[in-house]
């Protein structure tokens, strides 16, 4: 007789940080923005990016052997509250445009996570991994070792992809400052909310 039972590795890069995971009806605020200012830095705002991915795992016992199958790799953008930061010096006029672009960092990370989140399913659904272990927990271990270095691959590659894509997003909009460039990125990133 064969048991199944789906599990879900959760390990966050740091999990002692909070996290605000990229939602189509949550735009950034600035109130997000908990880190105190860098009084060096040259920039008004910093937003710290991220990705998670949470892979679920199928476990299926038959007899005494252990399969496990990746069922599901659940990607997401995160921004780090705590490790952004604004300067509280800035206009009115000028705050609003500055969050917009602050914004744009965070919906270009979800823009390649939905890149991304195709490419993974059609690579790891339903992908066996190869279990040790002379019983179950050793071998759910394994399993669980294996899923978390697959996982480590993907969100090593969407920071190396996002930070290409944030220094060319920085670079044309100068920070925000082109405003027609800015305005180009803007009406790209709408349509991550349709």
């Amino acid at each position: 007789m064969n048991h199944m039972q789906i599990f879900v590795i959760n390990t966050p890069a740091n999990p002692k940080l909070s996290v605000i995971t990229w939602k189509k009806t949550r735009a950034l605020r600035w109130n997000d923005f908990k880190k105190k200012p860098d009084f060096k830095s040259k920039a008004s705002a910093s937003s710290a990016i991220g990705f998670e991915s949470k892979p679920f795992i199928e476990h299926i016992k038959s007899g005494n052997r252990f399969r496990f199958k990746i069922k599901d790799m659940q990607l997401n953008a995160v921004f780090i509250p705590d490790l952004s930061w604004v300067m509280k010096n800035i206009s009115k006029e000028n705050s609003k445009s500055l969050l917009k672009h602050e914004q744009g960092h965070f919906d270009l990370a979800e823009e390649i996570t939905r890149k991304t989140r195709t490419q993974v399913t059609d690579r790891f659904y339903d992908k066996s991994l190869a279990v040790k272990g002379k019983n179950e927990d050793l071998a759910k271990k394994y399993a669980v070792v294996q899923a978390t270095g697959i996982r480590k691959k993907i969100e090593h590659k969407l920071q190396k992809e996002f930070k290409t894509q944030e220094s060319r997003y920085d670079n044309k909009t100068n920070h925000g400052l082109i405003q027609e460039n800015q305005e180009k990125y803007n009406k790209r990133f709408e349509k991550l909310r349709v």
